[in-house]
């Protein structure tokens, strides 16, 4: 397989009634959405708020340093989002964003707690080894060269796994109790309760998610179902 022929994930996506001719966008995605979550991504608290407001749509992973053999791997398609705080740097972030890094300090949960504001919808996932994958997705993330060039060494042998996802306001936020068993660079936790997806809302409009999710797919070379 060339660098420019991605692989792609296969995931579990009949049970979301995807609407012909517009991809990734369901007759009602509310009503799709599960009931509740327990399964969480790990994920930069800066990079969500991009993600809040609809100014990031990819998520680019390699896996945390505890999966180092099989690096990351998409155990749901839907997930809430767990943020964290370790290894980021406003350093890693291109100009017009890196004060959501401050912002995302101002929402951070007090000493033992987390904050749970957002769940998202994996609509693709693709595998790369063409370094400039994150380059030509450039519109669709928040990350600078610097994060780049870190992110395609380390795991060098390992493809960048690039998942397009649409994120979802929770109609309450929660903050829920650390368990130690969260700790670690891992990507993904299973919390200790259910946390309820009714009435949560995605962040950008239907016909908005579909302009953006087929620009993403013409660059990734990826044709709509």
């Amino acid at each position: 397989m060339s660098a420019l022929e991605p692989e792609r994930d296969v995931l579990p996506t009949q049970s979301w009634g995807f609407t012909p001719g517009v991809p990734g966008v369901t007759d009602d995605m509310k009503r799709s959405l599960p009931a509740q979550c327990q399964i969480a991504l790990k994920e930069w608290a800066s990079v969500l708020v991009a993600l809040e407001r609809g100014e990031q749509l990819v998520l680019i992973r390699k896996g945390g340093l505890i999966e180092p053999g099989s690096g990351f791997e998409l155990v749901s398609d839907v997930f809430l989002f767990y943020p964290t705080f370790e290894h980021q740097t406003v350093s890693f972030l291109r100009s017009p964003y890196t004060h959501y890094l401050e912002e995302a300090h101002r929402r951070k949960a007090s000493e033992g707690q987390v904050r749970v504001e957002l769940c998202g919808h994996v609509v693709s996932s693709t595998r790369h080894t063409d370094p400039a994958v994150m380059e030509r997705l450039r519109s669709f993330h928040v990350y600078n060269d610097a994060f780049a060039t870190q992110r395609l060494k380390w795991q060098p042998d390992q493809p960048l796994v690039v998942a397009v996802v649409r994120a979802f306001r929770l109609a309450t936020p929660q903050v829920l109790s650390v368990a130690s068993r969260y700790a670690g660079c891992k990507s993904w936790v299973d919390l200790e309760q259910p946390v309820s997806l009714q009435g949560a809302e995605s962040v950008l409009e239907d016909s908005v998610f579909a302009d953006r999710l087929s620009q993403i797919q013409d660059l990734l070379g990826e044709t709509a179902s």
